[in-house]
């Protein structure tokens, strides 16, 4: 039994929601240092006000759709699960970031920055901490716990742009010299198991 299709009224919400998060990105995109207003959104979208506040009905609920917006846009990689996938996930993230340069860097210049960073980042540090528990259970939760933020450190837009911007590196550059450290940490806790 299949599911009966969406309503029209269904159809054009869901349209317009996304026309006003497109726009929310677009205007991040076009001025990342400036704050998103719902009158900014509302002209790029060509909409009113009054719509933008129908779907979301502050200006901090807009921010967080746009938040999550972005999430979806970058069609993150699996979080890694074990050492290998660990230190492929440079490579893997950097050409998500690589590939919505435009997009990312509006993200780290803007509002958006902390919002992004409490969910999709947080769930990264997380999968990263497993992993340092799992590989290095003898050594203290401090230790374990530095370990994760410094490999984390390395697989967020910040670095991969530090990276590209600052040392000139091209996209292999970056993820080789994240994975590089990421293997670096990794050793120094297995071998003081």
């Amino acid at each position: 039994m299949s599911n009966p299709p969406a309503s029209l009224a269904s159809r054009h919400a869901d349209l317009t929601q996304k026309v006003i998060l497109e726009a929310a990105l677009d205007e991040l995109a076009a001025a990342p240092s400036e704050p998103l207003t719902v009158r900014g959104v509302a002209r790029r979208a060509g909409i009113s006000e009054r719509t933008v506040f129908r779907y979301y009905a502050a200006r901090e609920d807009l921010l967080n759709g746009a938040a999550a917006e972005y999430a979806r846009r970058m069609d993150f990689p699996p979080l890694p699960t074990d050492r290998d996938s660990l230190l492929a996930y440079p490579a893997a993230v950097y050409a998500a970031f690589e590939a919505k340069a435009d997009l990312t860097r509006a993200a780290l210049h803007s509002e958006l920055y902390e919002r992004v960073r409490s969910t999709d980042a947080a769930g990264r540090l997380t999968a990263i901490q497993g992993i340092v528990d799992a590989l290095a259970p003898a050594r203290s939760a401090a230790d374990r716990r530095i370990a994760a933020a410094n490999i984390h450190y390395h697989v967020i837009a910040s670095t991969w742009w530090y990276y590209r911007t600052y040392f000139g590196f091209d996209l292999a550059e970056a993820a080789r010299a994240a994975r590089t450290v990421i293997a670096q940490t990794l050793d120094g806790l297995e071998s003081a198991k």
